[in-house]
């Protein structure tokens, strides 16, 4: 056995062995390795067999004759092909070997690739196959007339200079596995060891093509792929064609035959459909009538091949294929947002959310929509400069502020600032002294109680500040006359609204039919206040109450009654 593969110890995907090349070659004479020098292979026909026989030269120069070799054998010379063929910097022996360890290991698996090849990476091997192979004009083969002005001692000095260099090179730190935490899971029942979620974005979307099944399709080239003739639709179209011949079907033998290959539909449908436009599937005790009994069905292979898809139907299956891979886009869209912009790190973010002002986290929250449009770092520089430039615009208006008030120079906008401290502070104080002062004169002055028989009036109580609702949400929709009347009945323009809403929306409902009291009840505040809406949103046309008649009084007893009565009581 002169060729045989390494067994390399098993490393992590970032610690990548290099140098040595996943096929080793030895000499059959004295076993020593070959895989990086000139052999001499024996090219006698009783010697091809196998991995046919390899020599050294020494052995080959000393005559060693083993086995079924003779040294009067005919040979050939191979030699290490270390010279580019289709790119500058890879060599004929590393392209041999990559094409080997993609037939060995399988196109996709590039870290065993890399392997088999020694002296590439698995990102530096996957890159060539995708430049040289895949997008190669003349695909699927290379560009084979490429022509290299490169001396040998060169492009050797330059390899192994490359070698060296990644032989140096420190390994990374292993990347620690994450773990299922309890924390995580609470964000939105992540699993961070698959990088999924229990329930994905759009989790119903396999529902549209779990039951979806494809028959025999002629379109798309379909008609002209090679068979194989071991698989069972095969063996069942070729089966059911020398049955037919021999006229065992002769129901079925004059039947048309459709376009392509295999036969007409199965018991006259199309994709289990009658092709009468009967919709109705076929029924199990149908198929298996048609196929034979049950324990048949399960032992031999069946009688009819998959039906054909019709063009309708095929156009509609592949418009189900289409919706399903836009709605899973969007999946892996909204995911790669989460892991691109960390925020599976609930934690972190919202530590740093505290620690910004409150407006900044309203601007900022505002801005979120925008991330879908941007990458991580162009949404970063966006939301940054978006930040600074309202914060410019708040300074502009604090200074203009103060030009009005005639301050010019940083000197006296401090000594403004400190004097209006003082002069708010000043105020603040005097008015809680004449709050405490009215408080003790209340206290000190004896209560006497009415007189007997004499009503007893409202207490005299001073009316409350207006609000000031010059900050205040929502004021802009409010107008003038609403403005003066919530901040005299010290009521924020939202639940003015909501009050408003909800009054002519009753008032409406009933058709106009609704008396104060109901609205009293309708707003559970201050009967006052709602007394004070109630009015002004009559007197402003939103409720139109009309007067009812009264009532007129019942009808007084007719002089003849009255009459008829008195001449009875007389009598």
């Amino acid at each position: 056995m002169t060729v045989t593969q390494r067994k390399p110890q098993h490393l992590p995907d970032e610690i990548q062995t290099l140098n040595e090349p996943g096929v080793q070659y030895h000499c059959d004479s004295c076993d020593c390795d070959l895989t990086h020098n000139i052999r001499i292979k024996c090219a006698d026909p009783v010697c091809v067999h196998g991995d046919g026989v390899d020599l050294c030269p020494a052995c080959f120069c000393a005559g060693k004759e083993f086995g079924k070799h003779l040294r009067g054998h005919s040979y050939r010379v191979i030699e290490m092909n270390s010279y580019p063929i289709f790119t500058e910097d890879w060599g004929a022996d590393e392209e041999l070997l990559l094409l080997t360890g993609i037939s060995t290991h399988g196109i996709g698996n590039w870290k065993k690739i890399a392997e088999h090849v020694g002296t590439r990476t698995k990102e530096e091997v996957h890159e060539h196959y995708r430049k040289v192979y895949i997008e190669s004009k003349d695909w699927p083969m290379p560009r084979m007339n490429m022509e290299f002005d490169i001396a040998p001692e060169l492009f050797h000095e330059r390899k192994r200079r490359r070698i060296n260099g990644m032989n140096n090179q420190e390994p990374p730190a292993p990347i620690t596995a994450p773990t299922s935490q309890p924390a995580v899971h609470e964000i939105a029942t992540f699993l961070p060891g698959r990088l999924e979620f229990e329930h994905e974005v759009d989790n119903e979307a396999e529902d549209l093509v779990k039951d979806l099944e494809f028959g025999v399709v002629s379109d798309y080239g379909g008609d002209q792929l090679p068979e194989d003739e071991n698989d069972l639709d095969v063996r069942a179209r070729v089966k059911w064609e020398e049955e037919k011949r021999s006229g065992i079907f002769t129901g079925l033998r004059d039947t048309p035959t459709h376009a392509g290959k295999g036969p007409p539909p199965v018991n006259g449908t199309v994709n289990g459909y009658h092709i009468n436009g009967d919709i109705k599937k076929l029924k199990s005790e149908d198929i298996t009538m048609a196929n034979g009994s049950a324990d048949d069905e399960a032992g031999d292979e069946p009688i009819h091949p998959q039906p054909y898809e019709t063009n309708d139907s095929l156009a509609f299956k592949l418009s189900m294929l289409e919706m399903y891979f836009q709605r899973v886009d969007k999946r892996l869209e909204t995911k790669a947002i989460i892991f691109e912009r960390g925020l599976l790190d609930y934690k972190k973010m919202q530590a740093t959310e505290k620690k910004r002002p409150r407006e900044e986290r309203e601007f900022l929250h505002r801005l979120r929509p925008f991330a879908r449009l941007q990458t991580a770092e162009d949404y970063e520089s966006f939301a940054t400069d978006m930040l600074y430039e309202a914060l410019l615009r708040k300074r502009i208006q604090e200074l203009q502020s103060y030009r009005r008030l005639g301050l010019s120079t940083s000197a006296d906008i401090e000594k403004y600032e400190i004097e209006l401290g003082k002069r708010v502070s000043h105020l603040s104080s005097l008015v809680s002294f004449a709050d405490s002062e009215d408080r003790k004169s209340r206290e000190s002055t004896p209560r006497i109680g009415p007189a007997p028989g004499a009503s007893t009036g409202n207490t005299a109580r001073r009316p409350p500040q207006p609000l000031n609702l010059a900050n205040s949400p929502a004021l802009h929709l409010l107008t003038p006359a609403e403005q003066t009347l919530c901040s005299q009945l010290r009521i924020l323009p939202k639940p003015y609204l909501v009050i408003k809403e909800t009054l002519v929306r009753e008032y409406a409902r009933r058709g106009g039919k609704l008396r104060r009291r109901e609205a009293r009840d309708l707003v559970k505040i201050d009967v006052n206040k709602t007394s004070r809406v109630w009015d002004f949103l009559v007197q402003s046309g939103y409720l139109k109450i009309t007067t009812e008649p009264s009532t007129s009084t019942a009808p007084s007893i007719t002089p003849s009654v009255s009459q008829s009565q008195d001449s009875r009581y007389v009598s």
